[in-house]
C-alpha cells in the first residue's frame, strides 16, 4: 500500500462548527424553509445593535449595581491583601525579602469610568456635611443673639435675623395638684392590686392544700381497695419484674406496686398472663387502671318469619352506672370479659369440627346457619355499641334461649377446664382417657335445632287442637319440651355430638295426646330433630312433616268415626246396631237397613278445621246435611242424624 493511498488516514476534520464554505464566503444561519422550498436565513445585525444586546445581558444576568460594586486594583485598600503571618516572615529567606523591596506595585491611572464613581461616592457625602455645617451655623447664631442681643449676627440665614432675642429663653412651669377623687380611685388601685396578690398567694396555698389532700385521699383509697379486693379472695401479688432482670434495683421500689390476677385458676397460660390489672393510683379514674373499651359476648338468634319480616333476640344487657364504681364490682366485669373472650376462642377452635350446621368465623363473630330461616350468632361486641334489652321487637322465650345459651356456656367452660385438669394429670399419661374433650358450639348447635324443631311441632299440634275444639271434640295435649334437669342438660350440651347410637347421649322430651276420651297417643323428640310415634301397636320414627301430618290425620279421623261409630249402636237397635262400619282410610262410616244408607264422611281443610258430610237414600231420593251447622257440636249433630233416619 503506498503513501498516496494512506493521505486519507492522515486527515484530521476540526470539531468546530463550520462558519465558511469551502469558497470561504461565511455561512449564514439558516432559520426556517417556506413551503415554495425558499430558505429563509438569519438576518446580519451591525455591530452596535450586537454591543447593546451583550451590554443588556451583562445587567439583566449581573443587576444594575454590577458597576457600583467593582474596584479597580488601584483602589483595592492594602488591608485586603493577605495577612503575613510573623513567623512565616522570620521564616522566609534574606533574598526573597530584597526582591519583595524592590518589586512595587504600579498605580495605574484612573479611567472615565472610574472618575465617574468617585464623583458619585464623595458628591453626596460633600453635600452632607456642608448641610451639617450650616446648621450647626444658624443654631450658634441664635444662641449668640439671644446671649448677647446688641451684637449683630451674621454668616447666619436671613431668615433667622427676625426671631425676637428671647426666642430661647426658658419657662418654668408648674404642675397643678392631684384632685381628691384622682388621689382616692388611685389608693384603690394600689390597694386593689394588694389584694390581687394575696387573693393569688392564698389560691395557691389552697390549691397546694387541696393536691395533698387529694394525694392523701388517694393513697387511703388504694390501700383500702386492695383490703377490700384481698377480703373477696382475689388475688393479689406484687408487681411483675421488668424483662431480663432477676432482682429490684433500690431505684424501682415501690410500695404502691400491688396487682390483681382475675382471670380462672386453670385458664390458658396467655389468658391468665393478659389478666392482670393494676390498682389506680391516680385520683378521678376509678379503682383500677384498665384500658381499653369492656367487651361482651352476644348470643343473638334471627328468625325470618312468614311474612318476610325478621325477628332479632339476644342475650340479655342491662348498661352500669360508671359512677362511685367499687372495686368488686370492676373485677367482676373484668373477669366476665375474660371468661367471655375463653369461650368465644374455644367457639372458634370448634367451628371446623361443626357437622350439624354450616358455619362461618369472621371478624368476632361466629355465624352458624341452622336452617334457612333461623341463624345464630355468637359474637363479641363493645359495651358502647350495644342497645339495652330487651331489643325492639324481639320474641321473649327467644330471649330467655339465648340467655340459657349464655349462662350454660359458662358451665361448659368449667367443664373444659375439668377435662384439662384429668387429661393433663401425671397418673394419666400413657392411658387411654375415655373422657371426651367438651365441645360448646356442637351442643348450642344442638339445643338450638332442638329448640325450633320443637317449637314447629308445637305449632303444628296446637292448630290441631284448636281446630278440633272449635268442632266440639275434646282434646288434651301436654308437651314436656326438656325432660332433663338443668344439670343432666349442660352435661348433654358439653357432650360431643356422635352417630353411634350407643354413645349418643341427647336432650329430648315429651308429647302426650288424647283425641275424643278414646285413645291417648306419645310422642317422644329427641335432639336435634328426631320424632318417634309410640302409638297402641307399633312404634314408628317420623322423619318429615308430612309423615307426621299424615300420621296425625289418619288417627283423629279414626278416633272421630270411632265416636260416630259408637253413637250409631246406641242410637239405633236391633239388627241394625250390628248393621254399622267404618273405613279409616276412605274416612267413612255408613250403615244400611230396609232400605235405608246413612254414611258420613270426615275431611279437614285449613288450621284442622273439621268439616264432616251425612248422606240419607231412601230408595232413590238422597238427602245430605253439612257439617259445621251453626252452633251445634259435631257429635251432637251425627247423633241427631243418626236418631231422625232411624225413626223416620
Amino acid at each position: 500500500m503506498t503513501s498516496e493511498s494512506r493521505d486519507w488516514s492522515n486527515l484530521r476534520l476540526s470539531l468546530e462548527k463550520p462558519y465558511k464554505d469551502t469558497n470561504g464566503v461565511p455561512l449564514k444561519k439558516l432559520l426556517d424553509v417556506s413551503s415554495e422550498e425558499e430558505f429563509i436565513y438569519e438576518q446580519p445585525k451591525s455591530i452596535d445593535e450586537l454591543l447593546g444586546t451583550r451590554l443588556q445581558r451583562v445587567f439583566e444576568e449581573r443587576g444594575n449595581t454590577v458597576w457600583d460594586e467593582y474596584t479597580p486594583d488601584w483602589a483595592e485598600n492594602e488591608s485586603n491583601t493577605p495577612v503575613v503571618n510573623d513567623e512565616v516572615e522570620e521564616e522566609e529567606d534574606e533574598d526573597e525579602e530584597d526582591e519583595g523591596e524592590q518589586t512595587e506595585r504600579k498605580k495605574k491611572p484612573m479611567n472615565v469610568e472610574e472618575l465617574a464613581k468617585l464623583r458619585t461616592d464623595v458628591v453626596p457625602k460633600l453635600m452632607q456635611a456642608l448641610n451639617e455645617l450650616m446648621i450647626s451655623r444658624d443654631v450658634l447664631g441664635v444662641y449668640l443673639k439671644t446671649a448677647l442681643p446688641d451684637v449683630p449676627s451674621e454668616g447666619i440665614t436671613p431668615e433667622l435675623n427676625i426671631l425676637p432675642s428671647n426666642a430661647l429663653a426658658s419657662t418654668t412651669v408648674t404642675k397643678h395638684p392631684v384632685s381628691a377623687s384622682v388621689q382616692a380611685f388611685n389608693a384603690q388601685l394600689a390597694v386593689g392590686g394588694k389584694d390581687e396578690a394575696l387573693r393569688k398567694s392564698a389560691a395557691a396555698f389552697k390549691t397546694a392544700a387541696v393536691s395533698m389532700r387529694r394525694a392523701l385521699a388517694s393513697g387511703e383509697r388504694y390501700w383500702t381497695d386492695a383490703i377490700k379486693a384481698r377480703n373477696t379472695n382475689w388475688s393479689i401479688m406484687p408487681a411483675p419484674l421488668q424483662y431480663d432482670r432477676m432482682t429490684r434495683r433500690s431505684t424501682d421500689t415501690n410500695a404502691m406496686d400491688v396487682c390483681i390476677s382475675y382471670g380462672l385458676e386453670h385458664s390458658p397460660t396467655e389468658t391468665r398472663a393478659n389478666s392482670i390489672v393494676w390498682l389506680n393510683t391516680e385520683d378521678g379514674k376509678g379503682p383500677l387502671a384498665r384500658s381499653g373499651q369492656p367487651y361482651r359476648l352476644c348470643v343473638s338468634l334471627t328468625i325470618e318469619n312468614d311474612d318476610g319480616s325478621k325477628t332479632v333476640s339476644r342475650s340479655s344487657f342491662v348498661p352500669k352506672d360508671n359512677q362511685d364504681e367499687k372495686v368488686e364490682d370492676v373485677l367482676e366485669e373484668l373477669q366476665r370479659e375474660t371468661i367471655d373472650r375463653e369461650i368465644f376462642a374455644e367457639i372458634v377452635n370448634n367451628v371446623p369440627g361443626l357437622i350439624l350446621a354450616p358455619a362461618w368465623v369472621r371478624e368476632q363473630t361466629v355465624s352458624v346457619e341452622i336452617s334457612q330461616d333461623v341463624v345464630l350468632r355468637l359474637e363479641l361486641i363493645p359495651e358502647a355499641d350495644l342497645e339495652p334489652s330487651p331489643l325492639a321487637g324481639s320474641d321473649p322465650a327467644i330471649n330467655a334461649i339465648c340467655d340459657a345459651i349464655y349462662h350454660s356456656m359458662r358451665l361448659i367452660l368449667l367443664r373444659l377446664h375439668a377435662y384439662n385438669i384429668e387429661f393433663h394429670h401425671p397418673s394419666n399419661k400413657g392411658k387411654s382417657f375415655a373422657m371426651e374433650r367438651p365441645r360448646p358450639l356442637a351442643g348450642v348447635v344442638e339445643l338450638v335445632l332442638y329448640y325450633m324443631f320443637v317449637r314447629k311441632i308445637e305449632k303444628h299440634l296446637n292448630e290441631l287442637v284448636e281446630g278440633l275444639r272449635k268442632a266440639g271434640v275434646e282434646m288434651f295435649l301436654r308437651i314436656n319440651r326438656l325432660g332433663e334437669t338443668a344439670g343432666e342438660l349442660i352435661a348433654l350440651l358439653a357432650a360431643s355430638y356422635s352417630a353411634d347410637e350407643q354413645k349418643k347421649k341427647t336432650i329430648g322430651g315429651e308429647i302426650l295426646l288424647r283425641i275424643a276420651n278414646l285413645q291417648t297417643f306419645r310422642f317422644t323428640m329427641q335432639a336435634p330433630a328426631l320424632l318417634t310415634a309410640i302409638l297402641a301397636q307399633s312404634i314408628s320414627v317420623i322423619h318429615s312433616m308430612g309423615q307426621f301430618d299424615e300420621l296425625l290425620r289418619h288417627e283423629v279421623t279414626r278416633c272421630i268415626l270411632q265416636r260416630i261409630y259408637d253413637l250409631g249402636r246406641d242410637k239405633t237397635q236391633g239388627p241394625v246396631k250390628e248393621a254399622w262400619f267404618m273405613d279409616v282410610v276412605a274416612g267413612t262410616c255408613f250403615s244400611s237397613w230396609e232400605g235405608t244408607t246413612l254414611r258420613f264422611q270426615v275431611s279437614y281443610v285449613d288450621n284442622w278445621s273439621l268439616k264432616c258430610s251425612a248422606e240419607l237414600w231412601k230408595g232413590k231420593e238422597s238427602t245430605q246435611k253439612q257439617f259445621p251447622f251453626g252452633d251445634v257440636l259435631i257429635f251432637d249433630w251425627a247423633a241427631s242424624i243418626v236418631a231422625d233416619a232411624f225413626d223416620t
